[in-house]
């Protein structure tokens, strides 16, 4: 699969009809299934005993409006409120850090022990209310609930100046965020030791304030992704060439959570990863070893799936498949039609961006086990046809359930909208404006600013 096809252009989104997307689905020559069936999306999936009512997820979208300590704040529980309301079968919930001083943001969620109430009332009234729609709708169960737990790593901030807590350093990835190489620190082996530790202790706070399973988070350039990516690190037991150095860490974690939780639990583990990076070797990941290549760096899947080996036999049964850096270049992560205030156009079609992330998540399920349940990413960009995709998804077996980020801070009706009408509303979905990650980079609240009255002004 190579992944640096020149010839496909970017073009905004201007299909006014399914067949104008079919035919240039066609015309760039691209995979990506339709099927008119929703009631493929309506299946119910078990992993472990838990029971997730049907295939559509709320992507992990941090909102950056929790209290002073990082507790859930009115905006936050009106935002997974009516998440809940609209009917998603999974809400995988936003990145929320370890501790105080490894977040993006100042207002970024902390699970801790002084929050750990606040998030137990949340999910009490997040599990009423997808009771309820989901009963409305035909399914028997509330919805799953997993946590998304983080360490920025490079991208921390601290009194909302950068602060990059690095794995290595590297000009490329330093440039798009405007820090110098003395800026922050390259992080020690004895932090890291720490820092697995206190991930597992936050899992189990996870679980005691009631998410049926917690993502130990292993994308988009935070700290796990770039560990793995992290080959000129020098001296170190968690980087250099070697491969079972660079997933030290991860896998750390969940052997250590594994032996806390005992071999009987229902408590959930899992991962998001970047399958593929695109950042061109030494320091992508899933990427081919050819030195001086530019972006996007030509797909190689080898590490991707040995490591998704690896988690499947620590007992993972659930892996959310992303890719890319969205701070690099974030078409490979989202694709979008507007870049955000002195970004830069897509460097791809975003249909050719949507098919790579497809196959990447397929790729990857082939390669495992069939008792594996692989989320996808990437759908919120096909707006109104997104459904449409989902479903031949389903259908072709390529993915087991469909993830929708942007799409959920837009219209969180959605999956309601699918289950009813099926189709979603033209005139609510996302339109990939990057307002969302406008207001995240300036440290804002972030929601929709084109369709929630909230963050419109």
């Amino acid at each position: 699969m190579n992944s640096n096809l020149s010839y496909k252009k970017f073009e905004p989104f201007t299909y006014k009809s399914l067949d104008d997307l079919k035919n240039k689905i066609s015309e760039l020559g691209l995979e990506i299934p339709i099927s008119s069936d929703m009631d493929l999306l309506r299946q119910p999936i078990n992993i472990k005993n838990i029971n997730i009512p049907n295939r559509l997820a709320i992507q992990p979208m941090e909102g950056f409006d929790a209290t002073e300590n990082g507790s859930p704040s009115e905006l936050t529980v009106r935002r997974y409120k009516r998440y809940a309301e609209g009917g998603a079968g999974l809400i995988w919930f936003e990145a929320t850090a370890i501790e105080h001083g490894c977040r993006t943001n100042e207002h970024q969620l902390i699970l801790s022990e002084d929050t750990c109430e606040k998030f137990k009332t949340l999910l009490e009234e997040v599990k009423k209310k997808s009771s309820i729609t989901l009963r409305e709708l035909g399914f028997n169960t509330r919805c799953g609930l997993i946590l998304q737990l983080n360490h920025s790593g490079r991208y921390t901030k601290r009194k909302r100046k950068r602060y990059p807590i690095r794995a290595f350093h590297s000009e490329n990835l330093d440039l798009p965020i405007g820090v110098s190489q003395n800026d922050g620190i390259i992080i020690a082996d004895e932090e890291l030791k720490r820092l697995e530790d206190i991930w597992v202790e936050k899992a189990l706070l996870a679980y005691e304030a009631g998410f049926d399973g917690v993502d130990i988070k292993a994308c988009h350039g935070y700290l796990i992704c770039e560990l793995l990516s992290a080959r000129t690190r020098e001296n170190s037991k968690y980087g250099g060439m070697e491969f079972d150095n660079r997933t030290r860490f991860l896998l750390n974690i969940i052997r250590k959570l594994n032996k806390k939780l005992g071999p009987n639990s229902k408590f959930l583990i899992t991962t998001r990863i970047s399958a593929y990076t695109g950042i061109p070797y030494p320091e992508g990941f899933g990427i081919k070893e050819i030195q001086g290549e530019s972006f996007p760096a030509t797909i190689d899947l080898i590490e991707s799936i040995e490591l998704s080996k690896k988690l499947y036999a620590l007992g993972l049964r659930l892996l959310n498949i992303s890719a890319g850096n969205p701070y690099y270049r974030p078409e490979i992560t989202r694709p979008y039609d507007t870049p955000i205030k002195n970004g830069l156009l897509p460097s791809e079609h975003p249909l050719y961006s949507i098919n790579r992330l497809i196959n990447l998540a397929s790729i990857i399920k082939k390669q495992l086990p069939s008792d594996i349940i692989i989320t996808g990413s990437g759908y919120t960009y096909l707006r109104q046809f997104a459904a449409l995709i989902a479903a031949g998804l389903i259908k072709t077996q390529q993915v087991d359930i469909c993830g929708f980020g942007r799409m959920a801070f837009a219209n969180p009706n959605f999956p309601k909208q699918i289950f009813q009408e099926g189709i979603i509303d033209k005139q609510l979905c996302c339109i990939a404006c990057s307002k969302c990650t406008q207001f995240m980079r300036e440290g804002k609240n972030t929601g929709c600013a084109i369709r929630d009255p909230v963050y419109k002004d």
